[in-house]
């Protein structure tokens, strides 16, 4: 028997069948499943398709421009917090993939490690740039071009393919079980030199306000349909220790998030009223 909702789908599309009787049967699978379900998997979908070019924009601030602002862009970002975010999305997908959870409720910490991997090439390749090391790339043919940048990655690039081996080849479950419990502490420690990075610069141009704006959102999402997912287990007495190490890993991350997200607001409008204030003082000394 196919899938409920394709049912429904073809029956709207037949010019033959009233819709109003179709958008009252869909209306009753809902509420059979359960509205806070239906939501949650929604919810979960939304997230994965959105994550897959959410990080796009901050991307793009280490593309667009000039060389210049690339490589400051580059010195603000904190490859520790990069690095460590990465790894703890690369032991969430593993430890959900192990426990058969679906892909949907996780899918966007693949997608997010993925383009984090290239933020953290990009800053890498900028801030070797700004020590010189590749000064002259520029003046080589294409084929050696590729061949200094890789070799100028070749140990990020090293580290990355043997973390992804070792977690998914080579770990036992109850070291990457262990690693996912270790999230919440790790979260915490990940976002803190990016934040310490913000406040000594006191600014965060350097990254995307899409994207602060967007995890904070994905967080909260990932939260309610964690606890969602918890609560439907709970209710059948089954077993939701895993439930409950993603919910706690989740609203860890809701709190971080929110913190980095405040640091934008605050120091954006320090930033504009500082540029106003200078802004007043030199119309000032034009009408003296």
């Amino acid at each position: 028997m196919g899938s409920p909702i394709f049912m429904l789908l073809n029956l709207l599309l037949d010019p033959d069948v009233n819709k109003k009787v179709v958008l009252q049967m869909a209306w009753s699978q809902v509420k059979a499943i359960g509205i806070g379900k239906v939501l949650a998997a929604l919810l979960s979908a939304l997230t994965v398709g959105v994550s897959s070019f959410i990080r796009i924009p901050q991307i793009r601030k280490l593309l667009i421009k000039t060389e210049t602002d690339r490589i400051k862009v580059a010195q603000g970002l904190s490859l520790q917090s990069l690095s460590i975010d990465t790894l703890n999305s690369l032991v969430h997908v593993v430890f959900n993939s192990q426990n058969n959870i679906p892909f949907i409720n996780y899918g966007e910490s693949l997608l997010l490690g993925i383009q984090n991997a290239i933020i953290i090439l990009l800053t890498r390749f900028y801030r070797i740039k700004d020590e010189g090391e590749l000064a002259n790339l520029r003046k080589l043919p294409i084929e050696e071009q590729i061949k200094s940048v890789l070799q100028a990655l070749a140990e990020p690039i090293g580290v990355m393919v043997g973390a992804i081996i070792f977690f998914t080849k080579i770990a036992p479950s109850n070291l990457i079980s262990v690693l996912e419990i270790l999230n919440i502490p790790i979260s915490i420690i990940a976002k803190i030199p990016q934040i310490n990075a913000n406040y000594r610069l006191k600014t965060v141009s350097h990254l995307s306000d899409v994207v602060l704006k967007a995890n904070v959102v994905g967080s909260a999402i990932r939260v309610y349909t964690s606890y969602t997912d918890y609560k439907t287990k709970a209710t059948r007495n089954k077993t939701t220790v895993d439930e409950k190490i993603l919910l706690a890993g989740y609203s860890t991350s809701l709190v971080m998030n929110s913190i980095l997200l405040g640091q934008s607001i605050v120091y954006d409008k320090l930033g504009r009223g500082k540029k106003l204030k200078e802004e007043e003082e030199e119309e000032k000394k034009k009408n003296i």
